[in-house]
């Protein structure tokens, strides 16, 4: 390559190396900082090469750090395919690629690397603001590679945002056209090839304080339309991982084993409702208690009631189910699941031992049991804080007879602790209470400050039972929000948003669109356009007709297409002293002097002296008369006026 293009493409580096950053930035809280640090790094570092003139690195140095760069993610992702560990090598190998761009051609690559990352960008998160720095980023890479392409060129005739923008808007009917009537193949692009992380929610263990520090992002853990009237918060038991073994300071799920289900006996109608589930990287779901079965399709219900997904939740889902919030279970507690919701590890706890054979000597039944252990939590000092002090490692025993301040988690874990040291078969069930309304779009938004964690009890005649001992000491959490639970020195979650009521109400709108996008982009399906056909007038819509529907959706886009392309490339609309004027060049071009298109009257008027003396006097007369009516604002309506006159008696 000459040295001339080389420094013509060198000219467009600032430009290219800010819109490959910026196609990075979306990745940088979703890859390890090492990876998006180094990344723009080489990038600055092609910048200063290029101002100071230090060399590039060869050939050899360069295949050595790509080999290292590859090692380097395997190491720290164990792979180099997939979303997560593919995203961060591709981030890794743009920042290289800067390195040794030189030419037009590593520029272009340059930028097609940067669509890569969008693409990438998309598949990790689907929000507006992720969608909305997408498109920008896609814009200005289009911009860029139109500086690149044209550097060097004579420079471009306007700006490069303006054309790729307008090409950009021309292509918007047809984008709308493909997204809504293109064929859709069953499940979801999105999530392909899938994340390896879990990005947020509740895991499958629970240690004292790990639910309290949940609670403390605000963020949506999904949203629920109801079939009928919302239900009370007492009802509003989302359920997830269920725990059930324990060491006495930790609580988990156990692990591939099985026990025999209990058959749920509801009582009363089911309640309806459809969930909108923001991506979790894990495969439980969440439903009201109690769900009397789940599709094949969507995933499937285990001997503990808890909803599993036939994939990990890597994208917005949604699903609908009925749950019955009154219920019992049915049959006697078999032997093997009594043993195991009844086992406690040795010397563990031993003054939480203590005292629940002391509460059992004195009450008698478990009832009466569980009746007195609430009471205990309401009668002595226990408070509900979010900053609860450490335990040791005794953690039940530190709780109940030292510190007295925790959570959910520490309520939850000690009562089901006691209930087992008395004999009654129990366990953790950890998922999310209450929620909040959102008037705006008539639904439910549950977050994960709603985390919550709470026991369930096997009683003789009701079965698996639900028992609270949260509501027992802050019955506000239940009955109303985590906010009025907490007492003020606490950082509630949102607790500033929601005391000012114009944050409030403007939190809630845009959630409003959040979720509306949800319902019409991110899950837009095949079961969606076919809703959309019925809707057009479709009768029994199928790939005929979806053809059909795309053809006239195509043809509408490309007619928009068409009609302002040709109202652009309109003709300019003549003012009076042009349109006299043009009809004085039409005349001397009838006599052999046309106007060239790159001439100004003043030339004009200079060749057609030079060509035709004769002419002179009234051509000068013309030229003037046109120039004084157009550009003297004072004088135009008299120049007008002389200026017809003159040419209605011009006769070449």
């Amino acid at each position: 390559m000459s040295a001339e293009r080389r420094a013509a493409a060198a000219g467009s580096l600032p430009w290219t190396a800010g819109a490959l950053a910026f196609a990075i930035l979306p990745h940088l809280r979703l890859i390890d900082p090492w990876i998006g640090s180094l990344a723009l790094m080489l990038i600055g570092w092609r910048l200063l090469a290029d101002r100071r003139g230090w060399p590039l690195p060869g050939r050899v140095s360069r295949a050595l750090l790509t080999v290292c760069a590859g090692v380097a993610v395997f190491a720290t992702r164990g792979a180099v395919t997939g979303l997560d560990a593919g995203s961060a090598l591709l981030v890794l190998m743009a920042g290289l690629k800067m390195v040794e761009t030189q030419t037009r051609r590593d520029h272009v690559i340059v930028m097609f690397i940067g669509w890569f990352l969008c693409l990438a960008a998309l598949l990790h998160d689907q929000s507006p603001l992720t969608a909305a720095w997408v498109m920008v980023a896609f814009w200005l890479l289009a911009a860029t590679l139109l500086i690149v392409a044209r550097t060097g060129a004579g420079g471009l005739a306007r700006s490069p945002f303006g054309i790729t923008g307008r090409m950009l808007l021309l292509a918007l009917p047809l984008m709308i056209a493909l997204f809504l009537f293109f064929p859709r193949v069953a499940g979801h692009f999105w999530g392909i090839p899938g994340s390896d992380r879990a990005i947020s929610g509740l895991s499958d263990e629970l240690s004292p304080g790990d639910i309290s520090e949940l609670t403390l992002a605000d963020t949506v853990a999904f949203r629920v339309r109801f079939d009928g009237p919302l239900p009370p918060p007492e009802e509003r038991y989302w359920r997830g991982p269920v725990l059930s073994e324990t060491d006495g300071y930790s609580w988990w799920q156990p692990h591939a084993q099985l026990y025999p289900f209990q058959a749920l006996e509801p009582s009363g109608s089911p309640l309806g409702y459809q969930v909108t589930m923001e991506p979790s990287g894990r495969r439980t779901l969440f439903a009201l208690e109690m769900v009397d079965g789940i599709p094949a399709t969507l995933g499937r219900q285990s001997w503990d009631y808890r909803l599993i997904a036939a994939h990990p939740v890597d994208a917005v889902i949604q699903y609908r189910m009925a749950s019955h919030t009154r219920y019992r279970t049915g049959g006697p507690l078999a032997t093997s699941s009594r043993r195991h919701n009844l086992s406690l590890p040795a010397g563990a706890n031993p003054r939480s031992r203590e005292l629940a054979l002391d509460l059992r000597e004195k009450t008698g039944t478990d009832r009466a049991l569980i009746a007195a252990v609430l009471q205990r939590f309401r009668d002595q000092e226990f408070f509900y804080t979010l900053r609860p002090p450490l335990l040791q490692r005794n953690a039940v025993d530190d709780f109940l007879f030292n510190t007295r301040r925790g959570f959910c988690g520490h309520f939850a874990t000690s009562f089901t602790t006691l209930m087992r040291a008395a004999g009654i078969p129990a366990r953790v069930v950890t998922g999310y209470q209450g929620g909040d309304w959102n008037p705006r779009g008539g639904y439910l938004v549950v977050r994960q400050s709603h985390a919550h964690a709470w026991s369930e009890v096997w009683l003789e005649g009701s079965g698996w039972t639900r028992v609270d001992p949260t509501a027992a000491v802050a019955p506000e959490r239940i009955l109303q929000d985590l906010q009025s639970a907490l007492p003020e020195e606490d950082p509630a979650p949102g607790r500033l948003m929601r005391s000012i009521g114009v944050l409030w109400e403007l939190s809630l709108t845009l959630d409003r669109l959040r979720a509306a996008w949800n319902d019409w982009i991110v899950r837009y399906s095949a079961d969606t356009q076919t809703s959309l056909l019925e809707e057009l007038g479709f009768e029994e819509p199928d790939w005929r007709q979806l053809g059909v529907a795309l053809i006239i959706a195509l043809g509408c886009g490309l007619l928009l297409v068409v009609v302002s392309l040709a109202w652009s490339y309109r003709p300019t609309k003549v003012d009076g002293p042009q349109r006299w004027y043009l009809k004085f060049g039409r005349r001397l071009a009838a006599a052999g002097l046309p106007r060239q298109p790159q001439e100004t009257a003043t030339a004009y008027l200079g060749r057609i002296v030079e060509a035709r003396p004769d002419l002179a006097g009234q051509a000068t007369a013309i030229t003037l008369a046109y120039l004084a009516a157009r550009y003297e604002p004072f004088t135009g309506g008299a120049q007008l006026t002389r200026l017809s006159e003159l040419v209605r008696r011009f006769r070449p």
